[in-house]
């Protein structure tokens, strides 16, 4: 659905993407991992067009710029809209509204909120209703879950794993990524250093993969 083909991508002189290419099939979860400055975040704007690569080609089939969904890590809710009017300005027929929302655990008491009254994590489900408003083929998160409690970052991957959708998921965190990866994807210093499935995990050759494997003993 997307491929990326030997995508380099300079910020000055600083080479942050290095020779990248790889394929993100439809209707897969894909994780991007790796630590901070590792390229995760750039990869991902690269795909929703945010950036421009300094080298290669991303080639998109069937897509336009509405099959692409995305929740950045800082939401980017407009903070003079309410809920229902951060999200009907992206739904084709209105009426739709509470079909979205109501599955995502969005209730009517908060409809005619701002931003500034809900807790991080109604924020983080009115980010993924906006994101999904215009029923976009593939969706991008970028670390959608990283400053919410336990109990409801895992309240919330549940909700990912119920999307028929192509996502391309960013987090650090590995069980994270082992939950809800079908394909795992790690960069190191923009570069890619292991791709493949949570089963080849295991077997990886670099060390960083193999670092972050041993958090797991923890």
């Amino acid at each position: 659905m997307i491929q990326l083909d030997r995508i380099c991508f300079r910020h000055g002189s600083t080479e942050i993407l290095k020779d990248i290419s790889m394929d993100f099939a439809a209707g897969e979860r894909t994780i991007l991992l790796g630590r901070s400055g590792s390229g995760k975040s750039t990869l991902l704007r690269l795909i929703n067009q945010l950036l421009i690569p300094s080298s290669g080609s991303i080639h998109y089939q069937q897509l336009s710029a509405k099959s692409i969904g995305f929740v950045s890590q800082q939401l980017g809710l407009f903070p003079h809209r309410t809920v229902a009017q951060q999200i009907t300005r992206f739904l084709p027929d209105p009426k739709q509204f509470e079909e979205l929302v109501t599955p995502l655990g969005i209730s009517s008491d908060l409809y005619h909120r701002y931003p500034h009254q809900l807790s991080g994590g109604q924020k983080q489900r009115v980010a993924l209703a906006r994101a999904l408003a215009h029923d976009p083929t593939v969706l991008l998160l970028d670390e959608p879950f990283s400053a919410l409690d336990p109990l409801l970052r895992r309240e919330l991957q549940d909700l990912i794993l119920t999307l028929r959708k192509t996502i391309v998921f960013v987090t650090h965190d590995l069980r994270e990524a082992l939950r809800l990866g079908q394909t795992l994807v790690f960069l190191r210093e923009g570069r890619i250093v292991f791709n493949g499935p949570p089963s080849e995990l295991p077997s990886a050759e670099d060390v960083e993969v193999k670092a972050y494997l041993r958090t797991l003993d923890l």
